[in-house]
């Protein structure tokens, strides 16, 4: 994530600047009639935008000096020279001048509305382009303050936070501009989502990072995002280990599980929990897939694959001395093909109540209606999770699933 961070600041960055640092297409203000502006001030003025429009930058400076050298100039014909001193000043390249004038224009109390907010754009764009990060979130702050309400300086003001180490404010910002897209049913832009995790991770805001990843795989679905997703769940406070075999039934239904690893640990992991059947579908498609059986560890996976093939006959406990309780063994009974006998034990399990893992068990039993193709029923149910384990947030990602 962070590599397509760094190639959409640069990106987005440049698309804020182009758009802050000049006044208009022309980059200059127009100069109103002579009789708003005295001669001696309107003449240095004209001639200066003719040579701004022959883009000789430099001269249209010296004819901007010698128009504000003009004694007793009223506040219009001040706020006129610095405009256009502002604007020329950036075509020049000579930043400190253009951040001299526009700061003079906003102390003048002369410029208000959207005046005001399209000269502070465009010294925040100053501030931004000098790597001056405070002075730019100051400005960027005082924008937003003054109505300015151009997404391009959201995400200025968030890469200043990010390059002056304030990813507490800029995940903030972030997020607050993404929670809003996601309750007005609008699909978060993927790099903005990208941002987002990265800046959360280096506030070490874990919510707002895990947060990140499910808007991305619900809106922007790949195969690394899942797995970001699984390693931030996993490595969350109070997770249960157990869980892991759910980790992976979510990136089988998700096609994010592709390697031989992936296909033998899943397998191993399944037959553990008493999901026999469900590891035989495993190893198999991993065999029909082609993933395995063609490295060095071809024998060992083959191996693995008459385990499970054994262990699947029946579809019965894989050890009576320490039997499969009731949960998995009707969730064994849905990958199994009987679905109506599976459900029922697992609807009788959780309604006798006493089980050690409640949360896991209305988990897996919204599993057994996803895959027995009930998904209105499994919605219902993954909605029911609750719990601090790990169930709900694997509860979050089935929905995603299953409300397609």
């Amino acid at each position: 994530m962070h590599r397509i961070h760094q190639r959409f600041r640069r990106a987005a960055v440049a698309a804020a600047l182009g758009g802050f640092l000049f006044f208009g297409l022309g980059g200059l203000p127009t100069v109103s009639a002579a009789d708003t502006l005295r001669p001696e001030v309107a003449k240095p003025l004209n001639a200066a935008q003719d040579l701004y429009r022959a883009h000789k930058y430099k001269d249209a400076l010296a004819k901007i000096a010698a128009a504000a050298a003009v004694p007793n100039k009223t506040p219009y014909e001040t706020t006129m020279v610095e405009e256009m001193r502002g604007a020329t000043a950036m075509a020049a390249g000579e930043t400190g001048t253009a951040t001299q004038a526009y700061e003079t224009l906003l102390s003048s109390g002369q410029i208000k509305g959207e005046d005001e907010v399209r000269v502070t754009a465009a010294l925040a764009g100053v501030y931004f382009q000098q790597h001056n990060y405070p002075k730019a979130i100051a400005t960027a702050q005082r924008y937003m303050k003054a109505g300015g309400a151009d997404p391009q300086m959201r995400t200025l003001l968030v890469e200043a936070y990010y390059e002056s180490g304030d990813y507490a404010d800029a995940t903030k910002l972030l997020k607050t501009s993404i929670d809003a897209q996601l309750r007005a049913g609008h699909a978060p832009d993927e790099s903005e989502l990208q941002l987002l995790g990265t800046c959360a991770q280096h506030a070490k805001d874990d919510a707002a990072y895990r947060g990140a990843l499910e808007a991305l795989v619900a809106y922007h679905p790949k195969p690394s995002y899942w797995q970001d997703l699984f390693s931030a769940i996993r490595s969350k406070p109070g997770y249960s280990s157990r869980l892991d075999v759910d980790m992976y039934r979510l990136r089988r239904v998700t096609g994010s599980l592709s390697t031989a690893d992936d296909y033998m640990e899943m397998t191993q992991l399944a037959i553990v929990a008493g999901s026999t059947a469900e590891a035989k579908q495993v190893v198999d498609q991993g065999f029909t897939s082609g993933v395995l059986g063609h490295d060095a560890q071809a024998e060992r996976e083959k191996r693995l694959q008459a385990l499970a093939a054994k262990r699947a006959q029946g579809a019965g406990p894989a050890d009576g001395a320490n039997p499969v309780a009731p949960i998995d063994e009707g969730l064994n009974l849905v990958f199994a093909g009987k679905a109506n006998d599976g459900i029922a034990m697992m609807q009788s399990a959780i309604a006798k109540g006493g089980l050690d893992h409640p949360d896991q068990a209305q988990l897996h039993l919204g599993v057994a209606y996803y895959v027995a193709g009930q998904k209105a029923r499994a919605v219902q149910a993954f909605r029911a999770v609750k719990g601090n384990d790990g169930s709900a947030d694997l509860a979050r990602l089935w929905l995603l699933v299953a409300s397609k």
